[in-house]
């Protein structure tokens, strides 16, 4: 913890008021902690979501601007928004974004439904995932990185780890490490700049509203490899392949956080589960491909006594009883969209989990600043009874109206009923 932080009594406000959330202890009124991306960019419309992922840097003073003028209770900037100098030093070929396939200033990025690995590839990657990567995937994914396919370290021992380098006389080869160091060059200055606003949050009483975001290790393979509509054909077509891969995937990801975790002071790593839904997976295959993986990477942070951030994205209903069965209580937070009684979540979780959200995002920006009050203070009745409540919305902000914004932060900290 910096000075700025262990200064201001805000800071330390708020962190108690999370921890007593999180343990579900009665407070006296409820966090309001929005999850935005793009909300300052379309609020203040001092830059735009092209020149943000051109330079994080041009949207800081809206970020900070934000965060002074409503005083959410966590901190975010755009870190989360991919950087753009850094994608075009590797010729990045995954992501589409304006300034480059878009004429919308203001349209953010995309990452298109496509397949960059083969169905018969599952066990080349289970058997060697980080040379996979490497040698396969990195160079479909970034033009650049085509030499690092001649690159084979698997067996660089004895004489083998010299002989092993003779590949990076290839030209390609030594374009791929200069688009390293360039691409490393340009994030770092970025990376630096969004941890000093962090700092002067903190400063300012604000902690970070999270640490890391990532997924399921099952969502890797539809999010970024096979694609969404691939790897549904595989559960049944390639059920053996597609688990061990899984499974490896899984381990890989668990050794990466906890090295994340061992390395620096972590408070909340977020898991946006986007593919294990009620209306995509079934209960059997959810126990067989997607939990196990997750409860992996659940577990590992509550070893470290780092709070997991479940956001569950679309009705996980029918599989309620397996997070209850294997998430200790106490110990995480978790957010609940697409689903049609979210009473049903307070009577089944509360006082075991802390709940986020209870509010839907669209009303920012098409409701009245009455309907936000109403709103809130029904999200409240329902979920703040007893604790263990944060209040936030069904999706992460991007555009909402200056008196919404306001009706929403006011009637939080003014209203509490139990």
């Amino acid at each position: 913890m910096g000075t700025n932080e262990a200064l201001h009594p805000d800071y330390s406000r708020r962190l108690k008021l999370f921890e007593d959330s999180i343990t579900c202890q009665r407070v006296d009124h409820v966090m309001a902690a929005p999850y935005i991306t793009y909300l300052p960019i379309t609020l203040y419309g001092e830059t735009t979501i092209k020149d943000t992922i051109a330079d994080w840097r041009n949207a800081l003073p809206s970020f900070l601007r934000y965060h002074k003028e409503y005083q959410p209770d966590f901190a975010y900037g755009p870190k989360s928004i991919f950087c753009g100098p850094a994608m075009e030093a590797l010729d990045c070929q995954f992501v589409r974004w304006p300034g480059k396939h878009f004429d919308d200033d203001n349209i953010g990025f995309q990452i298109p439904d496509k397949e960059y690995m083969a169905q018969e590839e599952y066990l080349e990657y289970a058997e060697d995932p980080t040379g996979f990567l490497m040698k396969k995937i990195l160079p479909r994914h970034y033009g650049k990185y085509k030499g690092l396919g001649m690159l084979d370290f698997s067996n660089a021992v004895w004489h083998g780890g010299m002989y092993a380098t003779l590949p990076a006389v290839n030209p390609e080869v030594k374009e791929s490490f200069n688009a390293i160091i360039d691409c490393a060059g340009k994030l770092s200055e970025q990376v630096g700049a969004v941890g000093d606003y962090f700092n002067t949050l903190a400063g300012m009483g604000i902690p970070s509203g999270s640490d890391y975001m990532t997924s399921a290790p099952f969502d890797i393979f539809n999010d970024t490899l096979r694609g969404f509509l691939n790897v549904s054909m595989d559960i049944y077509e390639c059920p053996d392949e597609l688990l061990a891969a899984v499974n490896a995937a899984s381990k890989v990801q668990v050794r990466g956080l906890k090295n994340m975790m061992k390395s620096r002071p972590m408070r909340v790593i977020g898991f946006m589960l986007h593919n294990g839904f009620d209306s995509f997976m079934s209960r059997e295959n959810f126990e067989t491909f997607y939990w196990p993986g997750l409860k992996d990477c659940i577990d590992a942070c509550i070893e470290y006594n780092v709070t997991p951030w479940i956001y569950v994205e679309d009705s996980y209903m029918s599989k309620l009883d397996i997070i209850e069965r294997d998430v200790p209580a106490h110990k995480c937070m978790m957010t609940f969209t697409g689903t049609n009684d979210m009473k049903k979540i307070k009577e089944r979780f509360g006082g075991k989990y802390c709940l986020r959200g209870g509010l839907e995002g669209t009303m920012l920006e098409y409701a009245s600043p009455d309907d936000v009050v109403k709103a809130v203070k029904e999200a409240i009745d329902i979920y703040a009874p007893g604790g263990g409540y944060i209040l936030d919305f069904d999706v992460n902000i991007d555009n909402a109206k200056p008196e919404n914004l306001q009706a929403f932060f006011d009637t939080a900290r003014n209203y509490m009923k139990y």
